[in-house]
């Protein structure tokens, strides 16, 4: 089985859980036993070594007080090489662009961008056979 290496996304997580962390002026070990894992296995996650699943990251942001998705920006910020969009998609993306601007709650448009964020990044651009779309 192939292991998957941790990116630069899940190293600025992992900053941003330890930022988040320190100012709730918690420990660690504190916040590995709250979330239900060692102190060793919190330690991996603050510095991007393993990949938290979005279980673990909910009940990371709900230990640290902030939502998840305030976690994910930070992923979000850092500079990806992105690839041209392709030709035939510029009605997708001018429908796209007016679905987004019907959402009212801004709770729903800043986890709609976490989610597109994620979805940009290196490992999920590649490419989806046809028929599974």
């Amino acid at each position: 089985m192939k292991m998957r290496n941790p990116s630069t996304p899940d190293s600025a997580v992992g900053r941003e859980i330890r930022q988040y962390r320190r100012a709730a002026g918690l420990t660690q070990k504190q916040v590995a036993d709250i979330i239900g894992v060692t102190g060793a296995q919190f330690h991996r996650y603050e510095t991007g070594a393993t990949r938290i699943t979005a279980s673990r990251l909910i009940a990371i942001a709900n230990a640290l007080g902030v939502r998840a998705d305030t976690l994910l920006a930070a992923a979000s910020s850092v500079e990806m090489e992105q690839p041209a969009a392709p030709a035939n998609s510029s009605q997708e993306i001018v429908e796209l662009v007016q679905m987004f601007g019907s959402i009212v709650d801004p709770r729903h448009r800043s986890a709609l961008v976490a989610v597109a964020r994620m979805m940009t990044s290196p490992q999920a651009l590649r490419p989806v056979p046809e028929e599974s779309v």
